[in-house]
């Protein structure tokens, strides 16, 4: 097995309100690992704002070391949604340390936030709800995610489809490209028609 392969990186896991980063430092702080880096977060220049944590040479459960760990806390640089997300090798060592961080500062799965979407009473709350959905999007294309952004690109209220877009940029499904198009192009909102063609520049970006 190759050192790439042997690698574990999560998705992202989208924190509860009530959950933050210095729930998440006590967390590592109580497993020994120190803080190695933090960018602040800068809505203007688009730059999320991250929090790292070193977790070389963690023994997980099983007798697992890890070779190389870090977890790391990100804000979004628009909303400032808080997300985790763990990464290292041997991959079961770091399946095993992102377990014991899921099991502790308890995000929300994805059904949750499909519950929430579906559940939302309101504009406000279904754009909350998409755009965490989003955020906690699995690499590979859901189709449970599929289906609730979709439909939240078609909202009545513009400012759902406005936050619908970041949320299918989010998950760089190459499925919403066709979505996102008609939105540049179509949407009776200037600043839905903006955000949907600077989406579709990023993703562009991504996948060149």
């Amino acid at each position: 097995m190759s050192r790439s392969d042997d690698h574990f990186s999560t998705q992202r896991h989208v924190l509860r309100p009530e959950t933050t980063v210095e729930h998440v430092d006590e967390f590592a702080r109580g497993h020994s690992w120190p803080m190695v880096g933090v960018t602040e977060r800068d809505r203007a220049a688009g730059t999320d704002g991250e929090v790292v944590w070193k977790a070389d040479g963690y023994a997980a459960q099983g007798n697992r070391v890890l070779r190389s760990g870090s977890l790391h806390y990100v804000e979004d640089a628009m909303f400032g949604i808080g997300c985790v997300r763990f990464s290292g090798t041997p991959k079961a060592a770091a399946q095993s340390a992102a377990a014991t961080a899921v099991q502790t500062l308890r995000p929300w799965t994805v059904g949750d936030l499909c519950q929430a979407f579906d559940g939302s009473p309101d504009p406000r709350a279904r754009g909350q709800a998409v755009l965490r959905l989003g955020l906690a999007a699995p690499s590979k294309p859901d189709q449970q995610v599929l289906r609730r952004i979709g439909t939240a690109l078609a909202d009545q209220d513009a400012r759902v489809r406005y936050a619908s877009v970041f949320a299918a940029s989010y998950t760089r499904y190459e499925a919403f490209l066709p979505n996102l198009r008609a939105m540049a192009q179509r949407d009776p909102e200037d600043f839905v028609r903006d955000r949907a063609a600077y989406a579709l520049r990023s993703l562009d970006k991504v996948r060149a």
